[in-house]
Formats: structure tokens, sequence, C-alpha cells
């Protein structure tokens, strides 16, 4: 009878698949490149990496750095929790308490050509459950690490981005099931505190994995470019031109006048449509502010139509200024930039210190730190709208939250609401002011 169970319970082990668990930790070499590409920033995603808490894992963005330094292939800015660090460092300098030739000051960071957004799902296990409790009953190491892997596998995803145009220049997905990881061929002697659960715990090891498959993948693809900057889409220009050309917005009400005599008014907004009226030079016009096909409908006294925008312009002397050519790119907002501190309270409270910016179309991109007194070190990210509008993303060990709030461009002074990533009501509010 013994030997029997003894065998039942052997098959048992090798039906679990157990090996991954046992495997020896192995040095996971990062691909190179010959020459370096250019600068990267690695972000957190707007989610941020609450899913991860309930398996002990946080963000992974430090493991991501090293690897990218490892590769060889970037330099590395630092754009996560220790942007807090470098941005009170700098606080002191402007507010005069370092040493004159301490040499620190505004316009010495270095900006990012690239940043990379990481994801993560894990696939739940189906018999880490059983295989722990029956594992269990026989006692000993087997059963407590196989009850301990609680997810079969990982899928990851790397994106790379290009600051300047927002184009993405390289992407990489994949899964892995093997948590064999390990960091013994890179330099740093054995796991590190900062790398938390990827190199320490299988679930870790697992989405380490993962990642470093993706980023090899991305490294094969792009070393050999001479240049990864991409300045625009020759698909998308080829697109704007064969659409409707945009309007250069006219003011309702506004009144207008003929720059000639006999101006025609149409039915519609174009040349071979009806002629409603000729209008005399100095004949006044009121803008209804719609504008179509170079034309813009006009109320007068006794008629209505479409006139040539370019016959007509603002009475009183200016009339013979042509409209000014249309740019379809917003304008930057300068008042929403620069560096910001500010505190936050609600069921947790601490401070941040975050940095604003340019990015494509006018919009602000917002990136630091901040610290919890309940949860501890959090990063920061984000966009700001040239209207103001503010939306970020504050992700930490515990979870994430999502800021949303308004940042007036004259005062520099900035405040919202804020909420746990899980819940949609406001948990608390937060404020801050430009340094």
């Amino acid at each position: 009878m013994k030997s029997k169970i003894a065998l039942a319970l052997s098959g048992l082990l090798a039906g679990l698949h157990l090996a991954p668990a046992f495997a020896e930790e192995t040095s996971s070499q990062v691909e190179k490149c010959n020459q370096k590409l250019g600068v990267m920033a690695v972000v957190e995603p707007q989610a941020g990496w609450s899913h991860l808490s309930q398996y002990g894992l946080g963000s992974p963005s430090a493991l991501l750095r090293m690897m990218v330094q490892q590769s060889g292939c970037f330099d590395v800015v630092e754009r996560g929790v220790a942007m807090q660090n470098l941005q009170q460092e700098r606080a002191l300098a402007q507010g005069g308490d370092l040493r004159q030739e301490s040499n620190v000051g505004k316009g010495q960071m270095q900006a990012a050509d690239f940043v990379m957004t990481p994801n993560v799902q894990v696939g739940a296990s189906t018999t880490g459950g059983i295989g722990g409790a029956l594992l269990g009953r026989v006692g000993g190491v087997f059963g407590a690490i196989a009850g301990n892997l609680k997810f079969r596998e990982a899928s990851t995803s790397l994106l790379i981005a290009d600051v300047r145009s927002s184009i993405q220049v390289a992407a990489a997905e994949g899964k892995a099931t093997k948590t064999d990881f390990g960091i013994g061929g890179w330099g740093y002697g054995g796991a590190l505190v900062g790398l938390g659960g990827y190199t320490s715990t299988p679930e870790g090891k697992m989405v380490a994995a993962s990642f470093l498959d993706n980023y090899n993948t991305i490294v094969r693809t792009i070393r050999d470019q001479p240049n990864l900057i991409r300045t625009s889409s020759a698909a998308g220009d080829a697109n704007a031109a064969a659409s409707t050309k945009a309007e250069a917005p006219q003011p309702a009400g506004q009144t207008l006048c003929p720059k000639i005599g006999n101006v025609k008014a149409y039915a519609n907004a174009a040349k071979d449509a009806k002629v409603v009226a000729s209008i005399p030079k100095g004949e006044e016009l009121i803008a209804s502010g719609e504008v179509k096909n170079g034309f813009v409908y006009v109320d007068a006294a006794n008629f209505s139509g479409w006139v040539q925008r370019t016959l007509v312009g603002a009475c009183g002397g200016h009339a013979s200024a042509a409209p000014l050519p249309v740019n379809n790119t917003p304008p930057a907002a300068a008042g929403i930039f620069g560096s910001f501190a500010g505190s936050f309270a609600g069921p947790e409270q601490g401070t941040f210190n975050v940095v604003v910016t340019p990015g494509a179309g006018g919009m602000g991109v917002v990136s630091g730190g901040g610290v919890s007194n309940q949860t501890g070190a959090f990063s920061v990210s984000g966009t700001v709208a040239a209207s103001g509008r503010m939306n970020m993303t504050a992700s930490g060990s515990a979870g994430s939250a999502v800021y949303q709030g308004f940042l007036d461009g004259n005062t520099g002074a900035l405040s919202g609401t804020w909420h746990y990533a899980h819940r949609s009501t406001p948990s608390g509010s937060f404020g801050g002011q430009r340094q």
C-alpha cells in the first residue's frame, strides 16, 4: 500500500509541472547595441500597477531602466519616483540654499527622445491552489513552492514612441511561463532591493522574463537602424492633404465690410451657386460665425448669404487686411510649463513635485513623484491641456490614484480632486504652485 501511495504522489508531482518552480536561477542576457540611438524615459501606464499588488509586485520601471542601460542602446533619464528628489535639490538651488558654484539651475535637464510604456497582464493559475493543498499534505518544501505560484503565465508588452512627433517607433509583446530570470550577469552582484519581487519571487521572475523577451525583440529590430527619429508620417500627411481644408475661425457677430464694390453673396458656399445679392463697398455685414470652403455666412439688412472671405474684412480701416493663414498646430501655452510642488489630503496625505514639459500639439507632459504619509513613495505621470485641464496618475507599491484638476497658466496655481483608481468618486483634494 505504501509503495502505491508513493507512486501516486510521484505521478501527481510530475503532473503538476513543478519544474519551473524549482528551476535554478540563470543569468538572463540582454541584447546589445553597438551605438546609442538616443535618450529613453520609462514612464508609468495611466492605469498604474494596482493589479499586481496582490502578488507583492509594484512598478517594474527600475527593472526596465536596468535592461535599457545594460543594452547600451539608449541613455536613460529619470522620470519616476526619484524625480521628486531631483526637484527638491533644484528647488534648494532656486531658493539660494546651495553654494553659488553648485551650477544647478534651469535648462540643464536632458530631454528624452523616446518614451517606453510597459504593460502587464497575468493569467490566474488553474492548478496552483489544488496543487498546493494536495502537496501540503505531503509536507516539505515541495508543497510550499507549488502553492506559492499564484499565476501560470505573464503577458507583457513594451511600446516605444518618439517624444516630438508622438509616432510609435517600436513595440513588442509576448508571454512567459518560466521563473528562472536572474541578473547575475548584469554586473550588479545579484538581486537589488529596488527591484523588489521581480528578482526574488516566482511571479516576479516570470513577469521580468517576459519583459526581457520583449525588450530583446525590440533591440534586435532597431539596433541596425541608423536613426529611430520619426518626424512625421507620410501616410498621415497624404491623408491630411486629401481631407477638407481646415478653416480659420470667424467670430460670430463681427461686423464685416466688402473690400471692393459689387461683391457677390451666394445661396450656398460655392461660386456656381445662385447669387442672392450684389454688395456695394462699405455696406456693413454681420458674420454668423459659420465658415465653409473659403466662404463666410453673413446677414445684411435685406438678405443673408455666403460671401468669399478674401473679399471682406473688418470695418473701420482694416478692410484691406487679408485673413491670417491657418495654423493647424495649437500654440503651446507657456503658462502651463515649469516645475510645480504641492500637497494632497483625504484618506492619504502627502506631497508631490512634478515637471510639465512641452509635448505634441501644445500639450504639457507631466512627470515626477511624491510621498504619501501612509503608503510611501510613488511616481506621477500625465498630461496638461493648453487650456490648463490636468489629468495625472500616481503609481506606487500600494496601487494607483487618478488626479484631475486645473492648472492656471497665469498664476501657476494648480488644484483638483483625486481618487483611487478602482473608484470613481473623489477621495480627496490636491493643490500646488509653480516653483
